[in-house]
Protein backbone atom coordinates (compact mmCIF):
# COMPACT_ATOMS: atom_id res chain seq x y z
CA UNK A 1 0.00 0.00 0.00
CA UNK A 2 2.87 2.65 0.92
CA UNK A 3 4.70 1.95 -2.38
CA UNK A 4 1.16 2.77 -4.18
CA UNK A 5 0.52 5.98 -2.39
CA UNK A 6 4.47 6.77 -3.30
CA UNK A 7 4.21 6.09 -7.25
CA UNK A 8 0.97 8.09 -6.57
CA UNK A 9 2.95 10.60 -5.23
CA UNK A 10 5.80 10.37 -7.47
CA UNK A 11 3.01 10.99 -10.45
CA UNK A 12 0.92 14.30 -8.98
CA UNK A 13 3.82 17.02 -10.49
CA UNK A 14 2.16 19.53 -7.24
CA UNK A 15 4.07 17.17 -4.28
CA UNK A 16 7.66 18.34 -3.78
CA UNK A 17 9.96 15.71 -2.87
CA UNK A 18 13.11 16.66 -0.59
CA UNK A 19 16.68 15.28 -1.84
CA UNK A 20 19.01 14.18 1.05
CA UNK A 21 20.85 17.73 1.52
CA UNK A 22 17.31 19.34 1.64
CA UNK A 23 16.87 17.58 4.49
CA UNK A 24 19.87 17.60 6.43
CA UNK A 25 19.68 21.59 5.77
CA UNK A 26 16.20 21.81 6.95
CA UNK A 27 16.78 19.80 9.84
CA UNK A 28 20.33 20.00 10.90
CA UNK A 29 20.56 16.26 10.68
CA UNK A 30 24.39 14.62 8.80
CA UNK A 31 23.67 12.35 6.19
CA UNK A 32 25.65 9.86 8.26
CA UNK A 33 22.34 10.01 11.01
CA UNK A 34 19.47 10.38 7.89
CA UNK A 35 21.59 7.33 6.42
CA UNK A 36 21.27 5.11 9.63
CA UNK A 37 18.14 5.75 10.30
CA UNK A 38 17.11 4.39 6.79
CA UNK A 39 18.95 1.61 7.83
CA UNK A 40 17.51 0.75 11.15
CA UNK A 41 14.22 1.58 9.19
CA UNK A 42 13.72 4.31 11.26
CA UNK A 43 13.04 6.83 8.15
CA UNK A 44 12.90 5.09 5.30
CA UNK A 45 12.88 7.57 1.69
CA UNK A 46 9.55 7.60 -0.57
CA UNK A 47 11.36 6.48 -3.09
CA UNK A 48 14.60 6.60 -5.23
CA UNK A 49 14.99 8.30 -8.34
CA UNK A 50 17.86 8.62 -11.19
CA UNK A 51 20.58 6.30 -11.89
CA UNK A 52 22.30 6.86 -8.55
CA UNK A 53 19.31 5.59 -6.65
CA UNK A 54 18.97 9.43 -4.99
CA UNK A 55 16.77 9.08 -1.76
CA UNK A 56 13.90 11.35 -1.93
CA UNK A 57 11.75 12.24 1.18
CA UNK A 58 7.80 13.82 1.12
CA UNK A 59 6.65 15.99 3.60
CA UNK A 60 5.16 13.52 5.57
CA UNK A 61 8.88 12.03 5.96
CA UNK A 62 10.02 15.16 6.73
CA UNK A 63 7.30 16.06 9.77
CA UNK A 64 8.25 12.36 11.15
CA UNK A 65 12.36 13.22 11.10
CA UNK A 66 11.33 16.22 13.09
CA UNK A 67 9.37 14.53 15.50
CA UNK A 68 12.22 11.58 15.80
CA UNK A 69 14.44 14.62 16.71
CA UNK A 70 11.84 16.15 19.13
CA UNK A 71 11.98 12.59 20.96
CA UNK A 72 15.92 12.32 21.01
CA UNK A 73 16.28 15.91 22.61
CA UNK A 74 14.27 14.56 25.13
CA UNK A 75 16.32 11.63 25.68
CA UNK A 76 14.72 8.45 24.02
CA UNK A 77 16.13 5.73 22.25
CA UNK A 78 15.89 4.78 18.88
CA UNK A 79 13.95 1.56 20.06
CA UNK A 80 11.66 3.65 22.02
CA UNK A 81 10.98 6.49 19.30
CA UNK A 82 10.38 3.60 16.51
CA UNK A 83 7.50 1.71 19.42
CA UNK A 84 5.86 5.48 19.48
CA UNK A 85 5.64 6.06 16.03
CA UNK A 86 5.55 2.58 14.50
CA UNK A 87 2.82 0.76 17.04
CA UNK A 88 -0.54 2.49 16.63
CA UNK A 89 -1.54 0.63 19.71
CA UNK A 90 1.64 1.94 21.69
CA UNK A 91 1.03 3.49 25.16
CA UNK A 92 3.20 6.38 24.59
CA UNK A 93 2.71 7.68 28.28
CA UNK A 94 3.78 4.45 29.40
CA UNK A 95 6.86 4.28 27.20
CA UNK A 96 7.47 8.01 28.06
CA UNK A 97 7.70 7.31 31.99
CA UNK A 98 9.47 4.32 31.42
CA UNK A 99 11.99 6.84 29.59
CA UNK A 100 12.32 8.78 32.48
CA UNK A 101 12.39 6.30 35.04
CA UNK A 102 15.70 5.37 33.07
CA UNK A 103 16.88 8.42 33.01
CA UNK A 104 16.07 9.11 36.54
CA UNK A 105 18.61 6.19 37.26
CA UNK A 106 21.17 7.00 35.10
CA UNK A 107 21.24 10.62 36.63
CA UNK A 108 21.32 8.66 40.30
CA UNK A 109 24.14 6.87 39.10
CA UNK A 110 25.75 10.07 37.65
CA UNK A 111 25.34 11.59 41.01
CA UNK A 112 27.14 8.42 42.96
CA UNK A 113 29.74 8.67 40.56
CA UNK A 114 30.49 12.51 41.34
CA UNK A 115 30.01 12.08 44.88
CA UNK A 116 32.62 9.29 44.41
CA UNK A 117 35.05 11.61 42.81
CA UNK A 118 34.49 14.47 45.31
CA UNK A 119 35.38 12.22 48.27
CA UNK A 120 38.39 11.08 45.92
CA UNK A 121 39.59 14.61 45.72
CA UNK A 122 38.75 15.50 49.40
CA UNK A 123 41.05 12.62 49.93
CA UNK A 124 43.95 14.08 47.76
CA UNK A 125 43.66 17.15 48.96
CA UNK A 126 43.82 16.22 52.73
CA UNK A 127 46.92 14.15 52.05
CA UNK A 128 45.19 10.93 52.57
Amino acid sequence: MKEEQARRSLRDTSIHLYSVSEICALTGVTRKTLFYYDRTGLLKPVCRRGTQNFKQYDAGTLMRLRMILRYREAGLRLSEISEILDDPDCDRVMVLNRAMERMRQECDKTNDQISRLQAMIGRIQGGQ
